[in-house]
């Protein structure tokens, strides 16, 4: 019959509207609050439906941006700054991995492409985080120190990764004796050889005449 709606129809539209409503209330939600944990998810949803590489990168670097202005707007704030400073403190390490894991994979023109992601996430950043180290309480100030480093960490490829293996791969150099030359005694050997030098030895008692 024309215009009624299926089995089922009218609550799974109930549930989109709720959802929806839900993830409209968790956008605006900061660390530490009840929605925050929703917001996350939807975020991560984002993320992983993005299927380019320097797509997912720079949404990975959004996520970033995103972490630092909700630090920035609790950093006076004891009970929130350091749950943020720890959520930007992830936010970028994520980020941070997903750079290298790029360059190690991929084509030239990716690697120099989140090069430049990379590159401008930081300077982005820096100037915000120097500010921020004299806001935060003490203890958010450790995860913020964490973040700072992760962001300042040279980037790896994988032709210094190779570097570095075959570096610790390569034993070191062995000095070869020439011919006619005699090996250079142990220390023990030495010590063995002076001691039977100086050892003095018995002298034979003279036998008594018959």
């Amino acid at each position: 019959m024309a215009g009624v709606a299926a089995p089922g129809t009218g609550r799974r539209l109930a549930a989109f509207v709720l959802f929806a409503g839900a993830g409209v209330a968790a956008a605006g939600s900061l660390p530490g609050d009840p929605a925050f944990g929703l917001k996350r998810a939807i975020e991560d949803v984002r993320v992983a439906l993005t299927l380019d590489d320097i797509d997912k990168l720079k949404a990975l670097a959004e996520l970033t941006d995103k972490r630092l202005d909700e630090l920035q707007r609790v950093a006076d704030r004891s009970d929130k700054a350091p749950t943020a400073s720890e959520e930007y403190a992830q936010a970028v390490a994520r980020f941070r991995a997903a750079v290298d894991a790029l360059r190690q994979a991929a084509p030239a023109d990716k690697r120099e492409a989140a090069d430049q992601v990379a590159d401008t996430a930081r300077e982005k950043h820096e100037a915000v985080l120097l500010d921020l180290k004299d806001r935060v309480p003490e203890n958010a100030r450790e995860s913020l120190d964490r973040a700072i480093e992760e962001e300042r960490k040279p980037k790896k490829d994988k032709d210094t990764d190779k570097g570095q293996d075959e570096k610790r791969a390569t034993p070191p150099p062995t000095r070869t004796r020439e011919p006619g030359q005699n090996p250079t005694p142990r220390p023990t050997e030495q010590r063995r050889e002076t001691e039977r030098r100086e050892t003095p030895r018995p002298t034979a008692t003279p036998r008594a005449s018959d």
